[in-house]
């Protein structure tokens, strides 16, 4: 009897020993498992953040190219204003040569009408 319960005692310890064991590996995959649920959870946020960056890149963009759209505009208002600015001032200098041609040809009518 005694040896049978030496036995039992000695197989309850292997598994009791046995149940410890896996208890301890449970706990260890218990802890695993939260850890690898935080780093999700980072990972998570993390993409969303790169999401919301990579929209504002977007978003940044679209307006970088409205403004090269508006300095492109205004670079061609502004060649053509140097342009109209060319012209009116040969207007202006041709008006001038008219005036003065206008003047020389009165004052030579008035000269040759007195000779006559």
């Amino acid at each position: 009897m005694l040896i049978i319960q030496s036995q039992l005692l000695t197989e309850l310890s292997a598994m009791l020993t046995v149940l410890l064991s896996t208890t301890k590996m449970l706990t260890i995959q218990s802890q695993l498992l939260t850890e690898l649920s935080a780093a999700l959870t980072v990972l998570l946020s993390t993409t969303k953040m790169l999401t919301i960056q990579s929209q504002l890149l977007t978003e940044l963009s679209a307006a970088l190219t409205v403004l090269l759209s508006t300095t492109k505009m205004l670079t061609i208002q502004s060649q053509l204003l140097t342009e109209l600015s060319a012209a009116l001032t040969i207007l202006l200098s041709t008006t001038k040569m008219l005036t003065i041609q206008s003047h020389f040809t009165d004052n030579f009518s008035g000269l040759l009408l007195s000779f006559l």
